[in-house]
């Protein structure tokens, strides 16, 4: 895996540990009775509670598979960092680290970064981010994330311009809740990256959540200019 496709999948993971929150989830009955759709007025909340608390730790364990026979494993731990400045405003940075393993060879990878978003959570932004390996991320344009959703609804998150190794890059991002059934909703964000006019990836990451937040799971998908479609998923 090459150093940009680490650093654009690392990007793709910026927004599912700024708006989410680790979680177990239960295990599977081949008796389970058929599902209910959930209520499209009921509220979900989008946040994790304490996500902007300095010590807050999210891990997620992910097994993953590719279109041309990959198969991977994936660790990804974020934690939330005491308040600083970012792009000449004030921070709450999230310090993450991701490790894709590939089963087949045993290699791994590894990034790290820092995300920012703003210190209010009536007034959540994502103002951007900066890796190990160079890529930054500064504001274009930026939308509030409401705190709370009902299934149905959508809304923008921003649009990002790249500097250093992420040089003529542009990120933008989006959300939209949907139904995941028996109470649960699917919090699906949306993430395109572009270099120029030129297509470089897409994410699809669905987390399924309960009313107060908590992940129950988690699918990625990232689909490549090139063909290369890689899914992850677990808890």
């Amino acid at each position: 895996m090459d150093k940009v496709k680490n650093a654009v999948i690392a990007c793709s993971f910026i927004l599912l540990s700024a708006c989410g929150g680790g979680g177990g989830g239960g295990g599977g009955s081949s008796s389970a009775p058929a599902p209910t759709p959930t209520a499209t007025n009921i509220p979900f909340q989008l946040f994790p509670t304490g996500i902007l608390t300095t010590g807050y730790t999210q891990t997620y364990q992910l097994t993953g598979t590719d279109n041309q026979g990959g198969t991977y494993t994936a660790t990804f731990t974020n934690a939330t960092q005491a308040q600083s400045t970012y792009d000449g405003q004030p921070a709450i940075p999230v310090q993450q680290v991701l490790v894709i393993t590939n089963t087949k060879t045993n290699a791994s990878v590894t990034s790290t970064a820092d995300v920012y978003l703003t210190t209010s959570i009536a007034n959540l932004m994502l103002l951007g981010s900066t890796d190990s390996a160079g890529y930054i991320f500064t504001p274009v344009s930026m939308t509030v994330i409401p705190q709370t959703g009902m299934i149905g609804q959508q809304g923008a998150i921003g649009t990002y311009s790249g500097s250093g190794s992420a040089a003529g890059y542009t990120d933008t991002e989006s959300w939209q809740l949907t139904n995941a059934n028996n109470g649960l909703a699917n919090l699906v964000l949306y993430d395109s990256v572009y270099s120029g006019p030129n297509f470089i990836v897409s994410t699809k990451s669905t987390y399924v959540i309960d009313q107060q937040g908590n992940r129950q799971s988690l699918t990625e998908v990232l689909n490549y200019a090139n063909g290369l479609v890689m899914t992850f998923s677990g808890s």
